[in-house]
């Protein structure tokens, strides 16, 4: 038992240093003490005294109130001064080294993420600070941390944190499709991830293909986190949702409307590029207040409008799935029992059917009924 406490020690060259310290302060103290219990004149009357003295001497402080008076006394006082300032100093570098090999550690994505509620962006390529900037930017993003990962080279990474230095960003070095790795990101404890189309693992439909397995991973790991992938071919969305990913965007698929409308009909694309940036006319997703659940669109799209300037284009309806216990009986069968234990093991709780967890309806019918679990896509005023 004796060794096993003494390698933890050792292990930790600051809880040694610090197990030492405290060590050579009580045996001090308590020599001191015996000591000067002799002298009637002297100052130091009892441990608490003299805990107090080397406290003061060892943090380099010196009150000077309390202090031997007997020639013994200051003997040991001298040894308390040389040696537990130096254990003192030996313990602030040791705590001062642990800091900046952490940081290093950071700074080259080789520390675990230890917060929650995080964005995870697995890849990089030439568009990836784009999305960065736009989601530090918005109002959901300002004080949202995100966690990059990638395979990235350090010095790039670097530079990037340093660029953004400030903002909740945390870097993890490794290959995103590797569970090792996404534990690392704490992927377990995120709010959602954002699959980019890697430009370092191929072009077109071998990067379609590593997206992928990324999304699988990540699935793998957190079943009901909500995955938004970037594919660079159309012919890739069917894998990709058969991966479990939640949301598509197709790179350059509004290419071909914005060129021709900028040709046949000039104005659209003016109109909108302001709703697809943040220049203060982005469109933006806001709750149904309660009390308009149940009622019309063309009520909550007036009163929104007549409240804040919202203009309402959009309604999003969430589709939560079906849950075991809606699904399965209520006696509880020996088969029921067994489908339960083998999703609790999965980490799910719910069952999603064919069609997409989110739809959105463009411009709905004004006597549209809002649901509970809708919320609407608009203009803010500007």
């Amino acid at each position: 038992m004796q060794h096993r406490l003494l390698a933890a020690f050792q292990r930790n060259n600051a809880v040694f240093i610090v197990g030492l310290t405290i060590a050579t302060l009580l045996v001090a103290s308590m020599a001191i003490t015996i000591i000067e219990g002799e002298d009637r004149f002297a100052r130091i009357h009892n441990l608490g005294d003299a805990l107090w003295y080397g406290i003061a001497t060892i943090t380099t402080i010196g009150y000077g109130d309390v202090t031997p008076s007997t020639f013994a006394g200051r003997v040991v006082g001298i040894v308390l001064m040389l040696g537990g300032a130096t254990l003192f100093s030996a313990f602030t570098a040791s705590v001062a080294s642990v800091l900046v090999a952490q940081r290093i550690k950071e700074g080259r994505g080789l520390e675990s993420v230890k917060q929650d509620g995080h964005l995870i962006i697995c890849g990089w390529n030439q568009y990836a600070e784009r999305v960065l900037e736009a989601i530090f930017n918005s109002r959901a993003g300002f004080d949202l941390p995100v966690v990059i990962v990638n395979e990235m080279p350090e010095e790039v990474m670097a530079e990037l944190l340093s660029r953004h230095r400030g903002k909740l960003l945390q870097y993890v070095r490794g290959d995103p499709a590797t569970e090792s790795v996404l534990a690392r990101a704490n992927v377990r404890s995120g709010r959602a991830a954002i699959v980019l189309a890697d430009a370092s693992h191929g072009l077109g439909g071998a990067n379609d293909d590593r997206t992928t397995l990324v999304t699988l991973a990540l699935k793998s790991v957190r079943p009901d986190l909500h995955v938004t992938v970037e594919a660079l071919d159309l012919k890739s969305e069917a894998h990709l949702r058969r991966a479990g990913a939640d949301d598509i965007v197709i790179s350059g698929e509004f290419n071909g409307f914005l060129l021709s409308s900028a040709a046949v009909a000039p104005g659209v694309a003016q109109v909108v590029r302001p709703m697809l940036s943040l220049s203060g006319s982005e469109l933006r997703r806001v709750p149904v207040p309660a009390q308009y659940v149940g009622r019309t669109f063309a009520e909550l799209s007036a009163a929104l409008r007549a409240r804040d300037g919202f203009l309402t284009i959009a309604v999003i309806s969430e589709n939560p799935g079906l849950t075991l216990d809606q699904l399965l009986a209520d006696d509880t069968s020996l088969v029921d029992r067994f489908i339960k234990d083998q999703f609790s093991e999965a980490g799910r709780e719910f069952l999603r059917f064919e069609g997409e967890a989110t739809r959105a309806l463009v411009n709905p019918a004004d006597d549209y009924r809002i649901g509970p679990n809708d919320s609407v896509v608009g203009i803010p005023r500007r």
